[in-house]
């Protein structure tokens, strides 16, 4: 991701291109004004469609077309990238700096971010006739296994659900006992309120 966003390129670039101060803005957005500046002239030659990112310079040839401008026309890589309107002009240096190390290969486009997941492995269903007795015996194994651990988890269910049970029974008992002695005791005393009369 961008670390400006499209708007806020435009936005400041056109505060500076109606008279405001490069430096001032630089202190006001903490961005260099040299930055201001080179967003400053890629509004001035593309305007509402600047900072659009152009699909085909994910080409090889198209990148290669695009440094060669550089030295074809005198321009330097800051006023390339405006021409072209690039996202940064650093990412022209980038390229430059590939085609040096790698060639023109090194100009090919590499998606960014994570790969992609790997597919999961299938693996292949046999019918039982198929199998041999070894892959049969290990498998009776592995279900025994797996049915003996479902068995437990809801033996410890169960043993948790009566827990619970117990609990609130004899939580319930000795709310009624309690119960119990209020009415008798509220019935037709009131020098006591706990003790039964």
């Amino acid at each position: 991701m961008a670390k400006y966003s499209r708007e806020l390129k435009i936005f400041i670039a056109n505060r500076y291109l109606f008279g405001g101060s490069s430096y001032l803005l630089s202190k006001e957005y903490s961005i260099s004004s040299r930055q201001i500046r080179d967003w400053a002239q890629v509004v001035t030659l593309h305007g509402d469609n600047a900072f659009v990112p152009l699909p085909h310079l994910r080409f090889a040839t198209a990148r290669f077309e695009a440094l060669k401008l550089i030295p074809t026309n005198g321009w330097s890589p800051g006023q390339t990238s405006a021409v072209l309107n690039l996202i940064s002009p650093g990412i022209l240096s980038v390229w430059l700096g590939r085609y040096n190390k790698l060639g023109f290969s090194g100009l090919e486009y590499r998606q960014r971010g994570k790969l992609a997941m790997k597919p999961s492995r299938t693996t292949l269903v046999r019918s039982d006739d198929e199998k041999s007795l070894e892959e049969l015996k290990e498998e009776v194994a592995y279900l025994r296994a797996e049915n003996a651990v479902l068995k437990k988890l809801e033996e410890l269910k169960q043993l948790s659900d009566n827990k619970q049970r117990k609990n609130v029974s004899r939580f319930s008992s000795e709310k009624a006992a309690s119960l119990k002695i209020l009415t008798r005791c509220n019935k037709a005393c009131k020098k006591c309120l706990l003790l039964p009369c």
